[in-house]
């Protein structure tokens, strides 16, 4: 049977039972089945599976050929998977930003999406898992995010020693994509794909809350903020204070060693004036603390402000506001302005400037730097920047 013919099968078989998969494919995907050098990485070679970079997917023919139908089924609703959730496209932001400030690890990310995806689809009895792929919902389940599944994969010390021909026992390779995809795009896809499958009847409850998470997804405020800091402020960071020990030793020289990833100035305003309750102006230094913590930025300037500046602290990666809680004055009217103007007077060029506040102020012209918004009043926005909506923490 030649692979076309294969390739035919595996569609036909996916527009009779997997309807929603199936639009998808026809819809956004292009499927190559074949012999891909310049595809699969040095490693992999002699043991190619699968490729995609949210956009195209590439089969190795060999493996493609050994596959049963549901097999090829599974394979390919798996790739489909991870565009749906643009797996690819997130991967190339997060190396360009970081993830939680730290260097992003692309074969970490890989398998995470694969424990996440190879559940929803088991439970789905969406064609048959091949044997030797990341399963284990004991610990990871289709109702987990990537995300979190990377953080908890940080800490395992079996983690990348899967049994699978990817890298740590995928069953893939990722190609980190340029956004091929836009958001808007595929949740257009996604939702064309809904409508037909549930006019057939054929969208399983697991299937139903994938697609949910896709078209509505409940991030939370905090890691909008961090992924827009890291995005704006973010870097490699180095150090001359401690040598490169490889190069100081073989070749005499002495260079800067690598620190992890790092932010570099940043501003963080607490709005105190007398709209803003005490619960919102600790829930803002809390996450002033937390950006000392998470994003080692080189310098942080806390500045507490009504109408006026009242008080500007100095604080640097290592600081810690949890035992010593700046007082931070206030009370009165509230305008945004004076902050921004202080700066300008200071001759400082932050990285980006945190405003944590309920919106109630005159706003500043664009001060030309990235400036995000933690705004504690739902469907408020700053005319400037990037506004974040804030939950609050329940008492």
């Amino acid at each position: 049977m030649s692979e076309n013919t294969k390739l035919t099968e595996v569609k036909t078989a996916m527009l009779l039972h997997v309807p929603f998969f199936a639009s998808i494919m026809l819809d956004h995907m292009n499927i190559k089945v074949g012999k891909f050098d310049n595809v699969f990485p040095p490693h992999m070679k002699g043991n190619e599976t699968a490729a995609t970079d949210g956009k195209n997917i590439w089969f190795d023919e060999d493996f493609f050929a050994k596959c049963s139908l549901p097999e090829r089924v599974f394979v390919m609703c798996h790739e489909i998977a991870h565009a749906m959730w643009m797996h690819m496209a997130r991967s190339k932001a997060y190396q360009d930003t970081g993830f939680d400030g730290e260097p992003f690890d692309h074969g970490r990310w890989n398998r995470a999406g694969d424990y996440v995806i190879n559940d929803m689809l088991y439970n789905c009895k969406i064609g048959k898992m091949p044997s030797n792929i990341l399963h284990d919902p004991s610990r990871f389940t289709s109702q987990d995010m990537a995300d979190e599944v990377y953080r908890k994969l940080k800490d395992d010390p079996n983690d990348g020693e899967g049994p699978g021909p990817g890298e740590g026992g995928t069953l893939d390779h990722h190609i980190p994509a340029n956004a091929q995809s836009t958001e808007a795009e595929m949740k257009r896809v996604i939702a064309s794909a809904a409508d037909a499958a549930k006019a057939q009847g054929k969208l399983p409850a697991d299937l139903q809350r994938f697609v949910e998470q896709v078209l509505d997804p409940k991030v939370q405020w905090t890691e909008k903020l961090r992924k827009s800091m890291n995005k704006c402020a973010g870097r490699e960071a180095t150090t001359w204070t401690r040598p490169h020990r490889r190069r100081l030793l073989s070749q005499g020289v002495v260079m800067p060693s690598y620190t992890g990833f790092s932010a570099g100035h940043i501003v963080f305003v607490v709005d105190t004036s007398g709209s803003m309750s005490q619960k919102e102006m600790a829930q803002g230094l809390g996450e002033c603390d937390n950006i000392l913590l998470d994003c080692t930025p080189q310098q942080v300037t806390l500045i507490g402000c009504d109408a006026r500046i009242n008080k500007v602290y100095e604080l640097y990666a290592g600081d810690s506001l949890r035992d010593n809680i700046p007082p931070l004055g206030g009370g009165g009217g509230t305008s945004f302005v004076p902050p921004f103007v202080w700066i300008e007077e200071q001759g400082i060029r932050p990285d980006c400037v945190v405003y944590f506040t309920d919106m109630y102020g005159d706003f500043p012209d664009d001060p030309g730097y990235p400036t995000i918004w933690c705004s504690t009043s739902e469907g408020m926005e700053s005319p400037v920047g990037e506004t974040i909506y804030v939950e609050l923490d329940d008492e």
